[in-house]
């Protein structure tokens, strides 16, 4: 199992690679790109997206609101080495809050494999 690209750690999986999704403003995306490959990212995804925030749970206590509209956003994805996680999160969040509503939200997820399909590379050398 030497190429097993995992290691345990008492009752959890530590992941040697993390994705990092978030979902941030169109205003926000240049500057973050920027950001990103000055801290060396291997690269980036972006996709156009809407979505609907926190504002969601109010509608139960109010009766009287309207059922909020879709807001257009940008959902990044990044994937990493487990050890650059917490740099390029303090990073994001400095980057694209605001302090309102629809500054978006950051999820990171375990990573099992990465393969470079022109060369067949596997785990961390295909990131890079």
């Amino acid at each position: 199992m030497a190429a097993c690209k995992r290691r345990w750690f008492g009752l959890n999986w530590f992941h040697a690679m993390k994705m990092i999704k978030c979902y941030i403003q169109y205003e926000k995306l240049e500057a973050l790109r920027e950001k990103l490959f000055e801290l060396g990212v291997p690269g980036i995804s972006v996709i156009d997206a809407k979505g609907i925030g926190k504002p969601m749970s109010h509608l139960k206590s109010d009766p009287d609101l309207r059922v909020p509209q879709f807001h257009p956003c940008v959902e990044i994805s990044v994937v990493l080495e487990a050890e650059a996680v917490d740099e390029v999160l303090d990073m994001i969040v400095k980057t694209v809050q605001t302090g309102n509503l629809s500054d978006g939200k950051i999820f990171v997820l375990p990573v099992e494999e990465a393969v470079r399909v022109r060369t067949g590379e596997r785990g961390k050398q295909a990131l890079y």
